[in-house]
């Protein structure tokens, strides 16, 4: 039987923080130089990472369940993943509709909603880096 490698959460976690964050970059650059291929790309790494952050979110939810974790700063982490998760998906119809209706509102409701998934994104990483460092959650003796 196949088996995923243990521990698949931090070989994998690190991709949707980093792209949300240089979605949100690539954004702010769009604006600064006025380049509708810079917003075109930070929409499309955003809409790709939000497809893939359930995937994370899951082999985080594993990890949990494998190490029998139970720490109020896990309850912190896994909000904040949750949220990043939902929000990111959950604005995906919404942009597209908007991109539809008011293609001079989505620059303004994009940037809304990646503002709030880099938040979420950055708290939740903050939290599991505590886990790590701070708690030594998941680190093999």
């Amino acid at each position: 039987m196949f088996e995923w490698p243990s521990p698949l959460h931090p070989m994998v976690v690190h991709f949707p923080i980093a792209l949300f964050i240089t979605a949100l970059g690539l954004e702010v650059a769009s604006i600064v130089f006025k380049k509708d291929s810079l917003h075109k790309s930070a929409l499309h790494l955003y809409i790709l990472t939000a497809l893939i952050t359930p995937l994370v979110v899951r082999t985080g939810l594993w990890e949990e369940e494998r190490l029998l974790l139970n720490h109020p700063v896990l309850d912190w982490h896994r909000t904040f993943a949750l949220w990043t998760m939902w929000v990111s998906l959950m604005s995906l119809p919404v942009l597209w509709f908007i991109s539809r209706e008011c293609q001079r509102c989505l620059r303004i409701i994009f940037v809304v909603f990646l503002l709030a998934v880099v938040s979420f994104v950055s708290l939740a990483g903050y939290n599991g880096g505590r886990l790590v460092y701070e708690y030594g959650a998941g680190i093999e003796e």
